[in-house]
C-alpha cells in the first residue's frame, strides 16, 4: 500500500512538472532587441541551458549555462530561476523562456495553412565554404538516422556560419525554417542568413 502511495505521488509530481514547463515557455510574435540579441549570442557561445526574455524581446538578463560538462539540477529547475533573474531587471515586464539548451522553444504564431516565404540560398550571391560543406555533411548524417516524425532544417550565412534546427512540425515547416534562420542570425552576429535545406532536400534558388 505504501509503495502504491509513493508511486501515485511520483506520477502526480511528473504531471505537474509537464504542465509547469509549458506555462514558462513564451509564445507569440517576438523580435529581440539589440541588447537582448547580444546577450543571446553570448549565451549560445557558452554551454547553453536556459535563456529567458521579456515578452516584447526588449530585455534579457536571465540566462543560465553550464560551466562544466556535468550540471546540477534539471532544465525544469533552471527555468524559474532564469525567469526570476530576467524579471529582476525588466522594469515590471513579465519574462518567459526563449531557449532551452541552444534550441529556441518560443512558440511563434504562424499560419500553418500558408507557407511563409524565406530567403533561400542563391549560389550567384555567394559560394558555400568548405567548412559549411563539412557541417552540411554532418547535418545529412543526422537526417539519415532521424525518426520519420522529425524534420530538420539547415541555414547558412555569407560569413561561413551554419545552423540547424529540428522539430516535429509538418509541411510547410514554417516554424522550423524561422528557427533555423534565427539561430544562424544569432551565431553570425546579426548577419543575414538563408535557408539551405529541409531534411535532405537542398532549397537553393535554381
Amino acid at each position: 500500500m505504501r509503495r502504491l502511495i509513493v508511486l501515485c505521488l511520483v506520477l502526480f509530481t511528473m504531471g505537474c512538472k509537464g504542465a509547469t514547463t509549458s506555462s514558462l515557455v513564451g509564445s507569440g510574435s517576438i523580435t529581440l532587441s539589440s541588447s537582448a540579441q547580444k546577450s543571446y549570442e553570448k549565451y549560445l557561445r557558452s554551454n547553453p541551458r536556459v535563456f529567458a526574455v521579456t515578452e516584447d524581446g526588449s530585455t534579457s538578463w536571465g540566462w543560465y549555462y553550464c560551466p562544466d560538462i556535468q550540471c546540477r539540477g534539471t532544465r525544469l529547475q533552471s527555468m524559474p530561476k532564469a525567469i526570476k533573474q530576467c524579471e529582476k531587471y525588466s522594469n515590471g515586464k513579465p519574462c518567459k523562456v526563449y531557449d532551452l539548451g541552444g534550441e529556441i522553444v518560443w512558440e511563434k504564431k504562424t499560419k500553418p495553412e500558408a507557407e511563409i516565404k524565406v530567403d533561400l540560398y542563391d549560389p550567384k550571391k555567394f559560394e558555400i565554404t568548405s567548412g559549411q560543406k563539412t557541417a552540411f555533411g554532418r547535418y545529412l548524417d543526422l537526417v539519415s538516422i532521424k525518426n520519420d516524425d522529425v524534420n530538420l532544417a539547415f541555414a547558412i550565412s555569407k560569413d561561413g556560419t551554419t545552423a540547424r534546427a529540428r522539430s516535429q512540425e509538418v509541411a510547410p515547416y514554417n516554424k522550423l525554417k524561422l528557427t533555423a534562420l534565427e539561430i544562424c542570425k544569432a551565431k553570425s552576429s546579426n548577419n543575414e542568413c538563408v535557408l539551405y535545406a529541409i531534411n535532405d532536400k537542398i532549397t537553393a534558388v535554381k
